[in-house]
């Protein structure tokens, strides 16, 4: 298992709540299967569990993100 990411809260995109969201972030930044907390909220981890382009801006991802943990549409 790899290191986990650090994000800024910042990059959170569109609709979100406390189990699921998505982050606007470059082309590559994560894929699937990347865990990550967010800055300043390291006692929560997510996983990114899908990458879709981003029409708008060719450089960037959505990134649709879990929380790991208490979260019953985590797969």
């Amino acid at each position: 298992m790899s290191e986990t990411a650090s994000f800024d809260p910042k990059a959170r995109y569109g609709k979100t709540s406390e189990r699921w969201g998505n982050l606007l972030l470059p082309a590559g930044a994560a894929q699937v299967d990347t865990c990550f907390v967010f800055e300043g909220e390291r006692e929560t981890t997510y996983r990114v569990s899908r990458v879709n382009v981003f029409p708008q801006d060719p450089g960037k991802r959505l990134y649709y993100y879990l929380r790991t943990r208490d979260n019953p549409n985590n797969s």
